[in-house]
């Protein structure tokens, strides 16, 4: 596949190609010249992007129930869907260790790719057109928003559950692993383990456990 087929797969064609390649190119590859900045800008776009969407999509929500909802929506499993819908691993650029690692250690490669392509667009086309693209990109979650969803995942939710009772957070210890992210977590001398994807993933279901656990204690 060549970059104009990723082009067509975008849905936006580049007045200057050199950002989408700029985009594409992971620090593994090149040290000095890669995306980094690129996904530093795109996340600070697509950020204001779905904000600025949830505000006026939602004007009777409060900052708290619309901070949910963006984390929700721009979670990194969500990111990284949207790259391997854009199929992105057939052209980024990577060291050849890099590029042996498994699936599961890719998604944040994935998640940080979408970022990069996100500033590229709106390095070349401005504020509008990079709106447009996220807009485009999301629109499926976006249509299956609703106020009355909880948007709370476990790690969020255990914690919340802990400060009401006036007790520690908890501590998550993550390690990386062969199949992507170990992580154990302590509660109540108790240790909960879980695996996951990502660190956020492994972090999260291992809260899950411990929820779990502290709501049959209080049943």
């Amino acid at each position: 596949m060549s970059i104009k087929d990723l082009e067509k797969k975008l849905g936006y064609y580049f007045n200057d190609i050199s950002l989408l390649e700029l985009a594409l190119i992971h620090k593994s590859s090149n040290n000095s010249s890669n995306n980094e900045r690129l996904e530093y800008l795109g996340d600070s776009i697509l950020t204001g992007v779905i904000s600025e969407y949830l505000f006026l999509k939602f004007p009777d929500e409060k900052e708290g129930k619309l901070t949910r909802m963006r984390s929700f929506l721009v979670k990194g499993e969500t990111l990284t869907k949207k790259a391997n819908e854009l199929d992105l691993v057939k052209f980024i650029k990577l060291s050849k260790g890099t590029a042996n690692l498994s699936e599961n250690r890719k998604y944040s490669i994935l998640e940080g790719s979408i970022e990069s392509v996100i500033g590229a667009i709106f390095l070349d086309n401005g504020w509008d057109k990079a709106k447009s693209f996220i807009l485009e990109i999301f629109s499926k979650e976006l249509s299956e928003l609703g106020s009355d969803q909880e948007f709370r995942d476990s790690k969020t939710e255990l914690q919340e559950l802990l400060q009401s009772k006036k007790l520690k957070p908890p501590t998550y210890i993550s390690k990386e692993s062969h199949n992507g992210f170990n992580c154990e977590v302590e509660l109540d001398k108790n240790i909960f383990t879980a695996t996951g994807n990502s660190k956020r993933q492994a972090e999260i279901a291992a809260a899950k456990k411990a929820l779990i656990y502290l709501k049959l204690e209080n049943a």
